[in-house]
């Protein structure tokens, strides 16, 4: 009880009904989580950092790697030899096929109309001679007076390159081109415009020092696009990543660290055929036995048999009894 002096109002007078432990248990702190708890919300926030450093890591390397190879690029014209009001006759040159096994490429050549009016009409007259060299061999295309342009398909022998570097190959070719009159040396200033691409390839074109006056020298560095080779490097990797899982799941299930979950055999087993429809699937159907076939298409489909076969022994030895 209080004293008579004390004027100061109790917990009841200001209103304060709850009793006193409940007051208590309100002052009181809360309880920290469980360490058990804390180190799961520590783990989860790791993982998600993990996880959003290799998005991050993977959309820069997309990146750097669709600049390198110049995936956006296309192919373009390109235009030697003499200026359009000098040239007496144009030539335009345009790749058909790459044959990347046999090293050959096809390339049309057309020969058309100068682009200006200073061709003389007495030149049309005369039957003109187009040469084109590669290497020691020269193929001669006659332009007859008032006959249709000539348009032929030649095959030239690539150089300084393998199919086994696939998707990474490269070729390189050289042509010379020289026009004259039929019995006459003397060349005539002719322009030669190149188409700098085919299917699946792209061809970048060079102009090279002549040996002879009005002879048009060009180089061809021919390569695959740089979308073929992405895709390829793709792919490889996809491989690696496919192997890799596949054994990661054997391996496991067959030391203990994982139960045996007969679902997961199928996995293992779609990594065994999957790994060649992939391969097969590759653009420019390369032969088996390159270069990166070699490095990872061969192990990685090792790897994927040797996951399954561990996979199994482990069900036969652990699996539940029926």
């Amino acid at each position: 009880m209080a004293s008579s002096g004390d004027t100061r109002p109790d917990d009841t007078q200001l209103g304060d009904t709850r009793p006193r432990d409940t007051q208590e248990e309100a002052l009181s702190p809360r309880p920290s989580p469980p360490p058990r708890r804390r180190l799961q919300a520590r783990s989860r926030i790791r993982r998600i950092v993990a996880v959003a450093a290799i998005v991050a890591v993977v959309a820069f390397a997309y990146g750097v790697l669709l600049t390198h190879f110049a995936v956006l690029e296309r192919p373009a014209e390109q235009s030697f030899g003499a200026a359009a009001g000098e040239a007496r006759i144009g030539v335009y040159i345009q790749p058909i096929v790459v044959d990347a096994v046999n090293d050959a490429i096809q390339m049309r050549i057309s020969v058309t109309a100068p682009q200006t009016g200073t061709l003389k009409a007495g030149i049309l007259d005369k039957e003109l001679v187009l040469a084109v060299r590669h290497g020691a061999e020269t193929r001669q295309i006659r332009i007859a007076p008032d006959h249709p342009r000539p348009e032929e398909t030649i095959a030239f022998d690539l150089d300084g390159g393998s199919v086994h570097d696939y998707p990474l190959d490269g070729y390189q070719a050289e042509m010379a081109l020289t026009c004259a009159e039929a019995g006459v040396d003397t060349a005539l200033p002719i322009r030669v415009t190149s188409w700098e691409g085919t299917i699946g390839y792209a061809v970048q074109t060079s102009p090279v020092a002549g040996s002879r006056p009005n002879e048009v020298r060009l180089h061809l560095d021919i390569r695959r696009t740089g979308a073929i080779r992405f895709f390829g490097l793709a792919a490889y990797g996809a491989m690696v990543v496919m192997a890799l899982s596949a054994l990661a799941i054997g391996a496991l299930v067959f030391v203990g660290v994982r139960k045996i979950e007969v679902t997961l055999v199928g996995a293992v087993a779609a990594i065994v055929f999957a790994l060649p429809a992939l391969r097969n699937a590759l653009p420019g159907a390369p032969p088996l036995g390159v270069l990166a076939d070699i490095l990872v298409f061969f192990w990685a489909e090792l790897s994927a048999v040797i996951a399954l076969g561990l996979f199994v022994i482990a069900w036969a030895g652990r699996g539940p009894k029926p």
